[in-house]
């Protein structure tokens, strides 16, 4: 069995007030080519399509149209969409019969009740596994043994068998996201892979942005297509596609990738670490004018140093002429004698930059600036009053109020 494995596409995403609608059609396109290329038996998508919840008519119809496309690249293929904690898994669900006339299988939530529901045969070639995301403290302890007895109750032992979950998987490297401790990441908690058991020839990995490989060639992150944030550039991450081959049950599949460009690159003025204001701006005047990226300038203030009055217009002065775009505005005030009391570098962060953090990292921010333990039992009560608002919000929408 051939399969396609991509995740995080986040679609809809408001990157400091710019919309990426065009690197998303052209992630598609790619994507489009790559199945009319090599023919897969199915496509999977691990998770947050959406970059939110609660997606505009506008993305909503670009998703429907993405999907069709996909499918006419080559009919015969299987489509299995999970959702990831950015996706609403009712939304997810709503149109699943639909869907199935075109072989896409939408998946928003398990029933625990019913586990062979989430168990999808494609093309007598084998059987993908869709996992949505759930809280782990939403699973019974005995759910993954319950899934893998419901797996060999319907499969073969013949055929290939492919896990599909978004989750953080403890040992992971998580370089880019949220990370408030060994136990939280991207703001989800973590999954100890041995949990999912031994009943599977690959797992398929979302939420990670990191393309990795793990469990001795049988797990994967395939990354994001594109690169979500500024921290991510910094990483080297690539971004692209996983092309993975499995011939029978047992036997360790083969992984190929496909990288792809993003159209607006994500800069980082200077590449690494942060640099005064007027080295910035000079970096900023000699950026190639070509390039239509989205650049975040890294300031380094000292002691009582402040940025200029007319910052914004001596970026658009740089800028003149050039098809980059400024985004972020990113200071750090530099550790010195004379702040060297206080716990660390000092972060000063835009509007834009706080309203496109996870809410669980302001939060902890904020407990570190008062000095107040945020432990886990608070933690864990934070991602339950955030996914208490994400259902009564995906209720209210589902009956109009």
């Amino acid at each position: 069995m051939k399969i396609i494995h991509t995740s995080d596409w986040h679609l809809g995403q408001n990157f400091f007030g710019f919309d990426r609608r065009p690197d998303h059609e052209h992630m598609i396109g790619e994507l489009t080519d790559l199945i009319i290329s090599e023919k897969p038996d199915a496509l999977i998508v691990a998770g947050d399509i959406y970059d939110t919840q609660t997606p505009g008519a506008a993305v909503q119809k670009m998703f429907v149209e993405s999907m069709v496309a996909l499918h006419k690249a080559h009919p015969a293929m299987t489509i299995v969409c999970i959702s990831g904690n950015h996706d609403s898994a009712s939304r997810h669900e709503i149109h699943q019969a639909p869907w199935a006339a075109l072989n896409v299988y939408m998946m928003g939530k398990i029933d625990s009740e019913n586990l062979q529901a989430n168990i999808i045969e494609v093309q007598d070639k084998g059987w993908i596994v869709a996992v949505p995301y759930t809280n782990e403290r939403f699973l019974d302890d005995s759910f993954y043994g319950k899934l893998q007895d419901a797996v060999n109750e319907k499969t073969d032992g013949l055929k290939p068998v492919i896990y599909v979950g978004h989750a953080a998987m403890k040992d992971c490297e998580f370089t880019g996201h949220d990370i408030l401790n060994d136990r939280f990441i991207g703001g989800i908690e973590c999954t100890d892979i041995e949990d999912i058991g031994d009943a599977y020839d690959y797992i398929a990995l979302g939420h990670i942005h990191k393309a990795q490989t793990f469990r001795n060639g049988r797990a994967r992150y395939c990354g994001s297509p594109l690169p979500v944030s500024f921290d991510e550039v910094r990483s080297s991450y690539e971004h692209g596609f996983t092309i993975v081959e499995t011939a029978s049950h047992g036997a360790i599949p083969s992984i190929r990738t496909k990288n792809i460009e993003c159209t607006h690159p994500l800069v980082n003025i200077p590449a690494e670490g942060h640099a005064g204001w007027r080295e910035v701006i000079e970096e900023l005047k000699a950026f190639p004018s070509e390039i239509p990226a989205y650049i975040r300038l890294n300031v380094m203030l000292k002691d009582d140093q402040t940025l200029p009055y007319d910052k914004e217009n001596q970026i658009m002065e740089a800028l003149q002429g050039k098809q980059g775009r400024y985004a972020l505005l990113n200071p750090t005030r530099e550790q010195t004698a004379r702040t060297a009391g206080q716990t660390g570098a000092v972060r000063i962060s835009s509007v834009e930059e706080l309203l496109n953090s996870n809410p669980l990292t302001v939060m902890q921010s904020y407990a570190q600036m008062k000095e107040f333990a945020f432990t886990d039992s608070y933690v864990e009560m934070f991602n339950e009053i955030i996914e208490s608002l994400n259902r009564t919000e995906d209720e209210d929408q589902e009956t109009g109020n």
